[in-house]
């Protein structure tokens, strides 16, 4: 914990039924004082919680599903509170849903009723998506009760993990979500009301499927987001780091290969090569030029698919992607008889823009999906000027602590190995490597980076992202800008390792502060799906408007050839103004030196 940090409020969540008896502003132990039921505000944050070793039972669901941080809350610490002679445990829980003024954030009710019909169908397809590894801990009672169910923008996020009870009308059932869910369906979007009225139905019949249901629900996602516009913009860069002399960091795109790339600027990668100066710059290289070309064909797979794809489907080819190209560096490392420490390997982050064809009565458009894969501790963020989210987890002996049940976060990352990483690309064979890949849709403003973790160790990119969202969403500042500037910062402050990134602006609003610099992405035919449809003309009026615009084009055409032939320098000069420019990509680079950071810990 940082000295900044430690002097900012920290929010912690009393996860104990009989935390809520206890009125707002009462002081509990002489240190947490109570805001709201069950919510706390630690007034010693630079002091540690209490620790129970090992951990109880009831905390250990926290530990197992620290994977999804994102939408659920991580344990940090136990209150022992004494009423009437007896000991309670409170567990204490930080990652809660709360804004910036430490208020929690309003509920799947409050919000859903001004909500999109897209926000409405992607808060219930993340509830379906969470479904199978909560009841694989036993806390399917947290999705079932609204009062715990949050939200952060677009994103589902849990106050607490709520312990199943089996037995009796207690078991929860997709038939019990279903029931609960049609208390929502009065205030839901008119568009998609009918559609969800009938997924509702279906999930309380005996042989309900959760498989059917996620898929109803993300074909009203899908057909949502093709409504809407989608731009990217995309800039990248990398420096050796102050210390550095030799960078074995790789990222894609640069500049020389977008205006080549057939998908448009819909990759992005960063490679961080481990084992030293030659092993791994060759590996970080390799892994970029293997996913790119591997993740183009499953561009073409996906182009050519009458169907929609499910996520599932998508992310499984995807970590088979990944363990392809581990298996290539492992068969790299074998020819050259690498071993131990001196195996080459790297880490990876890959963000892919999925389109696909959505078919209807009226136009083939595209979706938003983009997927996010990731093995080491190199990370993905979506930045948005209202908030920072971390969409990975870094695979490190902090982590695995964590996820193993025998510390909690803040406590693990302050181990000497906490940093070491437990697998890269290139260390093990393919079956042993887990790849993380996850499905998100780009249905608001927002900025995706990439990066190797040069800029965000010590928490450089949570400390600074406020200085550039507005900037790049809202005004006219360039992306390649915000890259050279973000780079800067990270020499300075976390010079002693490679620095890479990659930023992938998205718009889906119809105004930009800047759009000169948008790409435009998307299937060729629905390219233009999202504006609104031409009037209807009579029959006459179309060829009388016809007769006009062909008439107009050839005088404009006469006037034309007769300038161009008494002033030909004009029509080059005008020409050279009109040309479209290609999509802007700025690549940072410094002189090689001769080393880098060995890392190590290898291994569970």
């Amino acid at each position: 914990m940082t000295t900044a940090q430690a002097l900012m409020p920290r929010y912690l969540w009393a996860a104990e039924p009989q935390a809520t008896w206890i009125p707002p502003d009462r002081l509990v132990e002489d240190r947490y004082h109570v805001i709201a039921p069950q919510l706390w505000r630690d007034t010693k944050p630079q002091e540690p919680p209490e620790l129970l070793s090992p951990l109880p039972r009831q905390a250990l669901a926290y530990a197992h599903l620290y994977q999804y941080k994102l939408h659920l809350p991580q344990l940090h610490g136990f209150c022992s509170l004494k009423r009437s002679g007896e000991t309670i445990e409170i567990p204490l829980l930080d990652n809660i849903p709360i804004d910036r003024e430490g208020k929690l954030l309003p509920s799947l009710v409050e919000a859903w009723e001004a909500a999109t019909p897209l926000h409405q169908a992607y808060w219930l397809w993340q509830i379906i998506d969470l479904w199978a590894p909560l009841a694989g801990t036993g806390v399917l009672s947290s999705l079932v009760l609204m009062e715990n169910l949050r939200v952060d923008g677009w994103c589902l996020r849990l106050c607490e993990l709520i312990p199943d009870y089996p037995s009796g009308n207690n078991k929860v059932t997709l038939s019990r979500l279903g029931t609960l869910w049609l208390q929502t369906l009065p205030s839901a979007a008119p568009e998609i009301v009918e559609r969800l009225g009938v997924i509702f139905s279906k999930m309380q019949e005996e042989k309900a499927s959760l498989r059917d249901v996620a898929g109803a629900l993300n074909r009203i996602i899908l057909e949502q987001t093709s409504q809407l516009p989608l731009m990217w913009r995309i800039a990248g860069g990398t420096d050796p780091g102050a210390l550095q002399q030799h960078n074995e960091d790789s990222y894609y795109p640069t500049p020389l290969e977008l205006p080549h790339d057939p998908t448009g600027g819909k990759i992005a990668i960063v490679c961080d090569g481990v084992a030293g100066h030659e092993g791994g710059e060759v590996a970080s290289q390799m892994a970029v030029q293997l996913l790119k070309i591997q993740t183009q064909s499953l561009f073409a797979d996906l182009m050519k698919s009458q169907q929609i794809v499910s996520p599932e489907q998508i992310c499984n080819t995807i970590s088979a992607i990944v363990r392809v190209v581990n298996n290539t560096i492992t068969a790299e490392n074998q020819s050259q008889e690498r071993e131990d420490l001196r195996r080459m390997g790297t880490t990876m982050v890959m963000a892919i823009q999925v389109n696909q064809r959505m078919r209807n009565i009226k136009r083939v458009s595209i979706s938003h999906e983009i997927y996010i894969a990731h093995v080491g501790d190199s990370r993905a963020y979506w930045i948005t000027p209202q908030r920072c989210q971390l969409l990975t987890i870094d695979d490190d002996i902090a982590t695995r602590e964590v996820k193993q049940g025998r510390d909690v976060p803040w406590h693990s990352a302050r181990r000497a190995d906490a940093t070491a990483l437990t697998q890269a690309l290139g260390m093990k064979s393919g079956e042993l490597i887990k790849p993380t890949v996850q499905r998100f849709l780009a249905i608001e403003d927002g900025i995706l980076l990439i990066c190797s973790d040069g800029l965000s160790d010590r928490n450089l990119v949570e400390s600074s992202w406020q200085d550039y969202a507005g900037r790049i969403l809202n005004t006219n500042l360039p992306l390649a800008e915000a890259v050279e500037s973000w780079l800067e910062l990270a020499h300075g402050k976390n010079g002693d390792d490679n620095i890479s990134l990659v930023l992938m602006s998205c718009q889906v609003s119809q105004s930009t502060g800047n759009n000169s610099q948008l790409v435009k992405v998307g299937l060729p035919e629905g390219v233009f799906a999202h504006l609104p449809p031409l009037p209807k003309f009579g029959l006459n009026r179309i060829i009388n408007l016809g007769l006009f615009l062909t008439t107009g084009a050839g005088l404009l055409a006469a006037v034309t050839i007769i300038i161009a032939f008494l002033h030909p320098d004009w029509l080059e000069n005008w020409r050279k103004q009109l040309s479209p420019r290609s999509p802007q990509v700025e690549l940072r680079t410094t002189p090689s030196k001769l080393s880098a950071l060995l890392k190590l810990g290898w291994g569970e």
